[in-house]
């Protein structure tokens, strides 16, 4: 998707101010934008956000937000990603999407306690301190996840890199949007190692009932979780490419299917949407899935005083292990995190590629809101495997 566009096809932009029917959109070229653009830059009623919510694909519950840009310009009527294209030609992208950061900042105080909130950022311009400075200066950025396009790369990486790392620092999750949509997304994916991916509508389109879409979306989802990063499965637009990514096993879904963009926050998806999420993720054997093995665990910051260490910012670091006898000496592993929902094959596969030293320690599970569920130990997943088989 373009920057803080919509995330279903046909999305249009919330109605015009009173008087004359806006022509159709113009060229990005034509002088027209100029004045539009200047217009919603100096009055802050011109701009606002719509929310589109984001979905747990296994008990339907409403995980996040999108925030995407609605534009209520006289004389102009064009979606938002033309909007974003005709403030890069003429010079205010920057200060535009600062704009928009600042509102999607604000709307967090609105957000369930249990909810994160997606804003769109163009990487090249994520340098700019005019964006940057707006995430920046904020000390907490938590429930806050940063949507980076893979359309534009930033002109320099070790900034873009500087810039992320604080980012993350102040609680912020990464996320790379319009995945498999072109191998820059692929090398993309390798350099940002991000927390949430998204599937590209390209992909899940048809996914029903092409099988290479499967198969594709099989293999990105593998690489994603071998990264610890959760997938999402964005412009999902009919119950059958519905009932496939839930089948599919993915974390999160957002689409037409689900929920359309709104300017309230819809805190619970339709009881039909949430009924039919449910049963496809029932036929999907609890005992084939990892949350069927998962132990209790403590956490903390405190090595002392837990099993799953976490780090400042709330981000699993290690996990503790050993410690049965004077021969089995307690021992601290990198944690290998996994969702609920991961099939146990799947997590085998994961887990036997670590580090010989690793090799058997705890894995961590954990949900769409990157909290610790528990811990899944070598000798458990083995036996579920073996009772499986």
């Amino acid at each position: 998707m373009s920057v803080l566009s919509s995330a279903a096809p046909g999305a249009v932009p919330s109605a015009a101010t009173p008087g004359p029917a806006p022509s159709a959109a113009p060229p990005v070229q034509d002088p027209r934008w100029r004045p539009a653009l200047e217009a919603v830059l100096r009055r802050p009623e011109l701009l606002s956000l719509h929310a589109q919510p984001i979905a747990e694909l296994t008990t339907g519950a409403v995980a996040g937000y999108e925030a995407l840009s609605r534009f209520d310009a006289s004389g102009i009527a064009a979606t938002p990603d033309r909007w974003f294209a005709a403030a890069e030609h003429w010079g205010v992208n920057a200060p535009l999407q600062a704009r928009v950061l600042g509102l999607g900042l604000a709307m967090r105080a609105v957000l369930p306690p249990d909810a994160f909130l997606t804003v769109n950022v163009d990487p090249h311009l994520l340098t700019d301190e005019r964006v940057s400075g707006v995430l920046l200066d904020q000390a907490d950025l938590s429930r806050l996840v940063v949507e980076l396009t893979e359309h534009t790369l930033a002109q320099d990486p070790v900034q873009l890199t500087g810039v992320l790392d604080g980012l993350r620092s102040r609680g912020a999750m990464i996320a790379m949007d319009d995945a498999g949509t072109g191998y820059a997304g692929l090398s993309q994916l390798l350099a940002l190692r991000p927390d949430i991916v998204k599937l590209d509508r390209e992909l899940i389109s048809g996914i029903d009932v092409d099988p290479v879409r499967r198969a594709l979306a099989e293999v990105l989802g593998d690489l994603v979780g071998r990264m610890d990063g959760w997938v999402l499965a964005e412009g999902v637009e009919t119950t059958g490419e519905l009932d496939a990514v839930v089948s599919l096993g993915m974390a999160l879904g957002q689409g037409w299917a689900l929920a359309r963009p709104a300017p309230q926050l819809l805190r619970e998806l339709d009881e039909a949407v949430v009924g039919r999420i449910r049963a496809g993720a029932g036929r999907r054997r609890f005992d084939e899935a990892v949350i069927s093995v998962v132990r209790d665990a403590r956490t903390g910051t405190d090595p002392d005083g837990c099993d799953v260490l976490l780090g400042d910012d709330g981000r699993v670091r290690a996990v503790r292990w050993g410690g049965t006898s004077a021969q089995d000496p307690v021992r601290w592993s990198p944690a290998l995190v996994v969702a609920p929902s991961a099939s146990l094959p799947e997590v085998a596969r994961r887990a036997a590629t670590r580090h010989p030293a690793d090799v058997t320690a705890p894995l961590v599970c954990t949900d769409g809101q990157g909290r610790v569920v528990g811990v899944v130990t070598h000798a458990d997943l083995l036996l579920a495997l073996a009772r499986s088989s």
